[in-house]
């Protein structure tokens, strides 16, 4: 399947329901408190995605920072708690107030996907946008796709630049990938 072609079935499988939701933040809280606190990079749920949000208040010892995406379309990082607004791609993001928190403090990218598949392969909505900030990532930080099972595919087609995750959460736990020899 082609990557259009997988976006469009995955969109017509509709929402994510809140017990979903809740068994992959369950699962990713279990994953989290075997790690030491750090900066963690989360996202605030569109249609489609897993609610994150209890995780904020469930882990209070991490730093939680969420991505703005700029009028020049790069992304920065904003302190959870700063004031909000919608973006024009429809999201909820931090408005441009604040430090900006760079890339390379973060310890964990908690990556929203339309799809994944258990090598690591991740198909976002097209913009590259998650590409671009697991490209310049530490090489210790790691990323955590977040989804549901039934968007686990046998293979995410994937192109030069697009970037692997190294963990991947659903419903039914939290597994490291591993890619394809």
């Amino acid at each position: 399947m082609e990557k259009q072609e997988l976006r469009e079935w995955v969109r017509a499988q509709g929402a994510i329901a809140p017990e979903e939701s809740r068994q992959v933040v369950e699962g990713v809280f279990g994953w989290m408190s075997q790690r030491l606190p750090g900066t963690v990079s989360a996202f605030l749920a569109m249609s489609g995605e897993v609610d994150l949000s209890p995780l904020f208040t469930d882990l209070p010892g991490w730093r939680w920072v969420l991505p703005r995406v700029e009028p020049n379309r790069t992304v920065t990082f904003r302190d959870r708690d700063v004031p909000r607004e919608i973006h024009p791609f429809g999201m909820d993001q931090p408005v441009d107030l604040g430090p900006v928190i760079a890339v390379s403090e973060i310890d964990v990218f908690l990556t929203p996907g339309l799809a994944f598949d258990v090598g690591g392969g991740r198909l976002g909505n097209g913009g590259g946008f998650y590409d671009r900030i697991l490209a310049a990532r530490r090489t210790d930080a790691l990323s955590v796709g977040i989804t549901v099972e039934r968007r686990v595919v046998d293979e995410v087609p994937m192109l030069d630049h697009d970037q692997r995750i190294d963990w991947l959460a659903t419903e039914n736990g939290v597994i490291r990938c591993l890619p394809s020899p």
